[in-house]
């Protein structure tokens, strides 16, 4: 049956619709949260009433058909490795309530690299004849092993993974973009391409764009985001990559990258600023750091020849026209402060090198509250 939601509401909950396991299943076939420490079960039983379309054939079970990048690639395709020995099995997914209509056009695209058949979205209750479930070979929050990363990715086509005509150098950066981010990140863009840097915007490109262009490069320097889950569904590269981390303690970077590329290097942020997003505050807020400092650990690090020798926390007017184009993107949404007291709290918060008490309330969701 489709999903009303792929997440369970409560934390040890049941999923609302979903597939219907035989009892005798193991734990593994149902959905992995939490780093794989709990695994979500779905309805217990068919509920009465429901009339069932009966679907013959043979099918292999991925998850939640999804059109966020980061978390169908991230969670839900790390089950289709089963494809590899028995390419006759049609993909199978699941809609959700959240989801369009439609398979993704990035999902759609790597399912035909990868060779499979047609993909069957079960899209309204079906009994269907026989659903292979492949334990996952990836759970979002663990660390991928070099070994699976070789399976999966070894289904893609050779020629796309041949590391030849692309840029060797390549950015990889979210300044362009109004969600959650580091303040700053357009001005170490720009920088970056005066030290040979090609600026990659992933959404931009085709999934096998994206791929070969990872597949070139030499060395990437890129920010915490949904596109380092591009790396999920890839063999081990040449390419040495050093990442901004967006968030203080999380381990992004190296769950998706530690195993895949010849050497990451990670600068951590002093503190995430705050938000506009009432309904995500983690996943979309600007995160604080001086800029400067990036570039100069990426210098240590040998992926840069020089430094500029300004900060950007100390020329006039560039963190608040920063901090302006991150609030200008959520005027038209529900926020948990206006966004002029947004900008001037943030600015000075970052300047000061501290969290302000209003603004970390942003992020847990007690800003505005009475």
């Amino acid at each position: 049956m489709p999903y009303l939601r792929w997440q369970p509401s409560e934390p040890d909950g049941r999923l609302e619709g979903g597939p219907v396991f035989p009892a005798a299943a193991p734990g593994w076939v149902h959905m992995p949260a939490r780093a794989g420490r709990i695994w979500a079960r779905g309805p217990e039983s068919v509920p009465a009433g429901v009339a069932f379309e009966e679907v013959r054939g043979r099918y292999a079970f991925a998850g939640p058909c999804l059109a966020h990048f980061g978390h169908m690639l991230g969670e839900f395709v790390h089950r289709l490795w089963v494809l590899r020995d028995d390419p006759d099995l049609v993909p199978l997914l699941v809609a959700t309530r959240q989801q369009g209509a439609g398979i993704p056009g990035f999902l759609a695209e790597w399912l035909r690299l990868v060779g499979a058949r047609p993909p069957l979205l079960v899209d309204r209750p079906m009994r269907l004849e026989e659903v292979v479930v492949g334990e996952p070979g990836r759970v979002l929050g663990t660390a991928t092993s070099a070994e699976y990363g070789a399976v999966l990715g070894g289904m893609l086509p050779p020629a796309l993974l041949a590391p030849s005509g692309g840029a060797s150098r390549l950015a990889i950066m979210r300044g362009h973009l109004q969600t959650g981010r580091c303040v700053g990140e357009a001005w170490i863009e720009s920088f970056l391409a005066t030290q040979g840097y090609r600026i990659f915007r992933p959404e931009a490109h085709s999934l096998a764009e994206q791929i070969a262009a990872l597949a070139a490069a030499d060395r990437i320097v890129m920010s915490e985001g949904s596109a380092m889950h591009l790396f999920d569904v890839l063999p081990p590269i040449r390419a040495e990559v050093a990442v901004l981390v967006r968030r203080p303690g999380s381990g992004m970077a190296g769950h998706c990258l530690a195993t895949k590329v010849r050497r990451l290097a990670q600068f951590r942020p002093h503190f995430i600023i705050g938000t506009l997003d009432a309904t995500h505050p983690r996943a979309n807020a600007i995160t604080g750091v001086e800029p400067r400092d990036f570039l100069v650990h990426l210098a240590e690090e040998g992926f840069i020849e020089a430094v500029p020798e300004e900060r950007f926390l100390d020329e006039p007017g560039l963190l608040e026209a920063d901090l302006a184009a991150y609030a200008a993107g959520w005027r038209s949404r529900r926020s948990p402060m206006p966004p002029g007291d947004f900008v001037t709290r943030a600015a000075a918060s970052c300047r000061a090198g501290r969290m302000d008490p209003l603004l970390r309330a942003t992020l847990d969701g007690s800003a505005g509250r009475r």
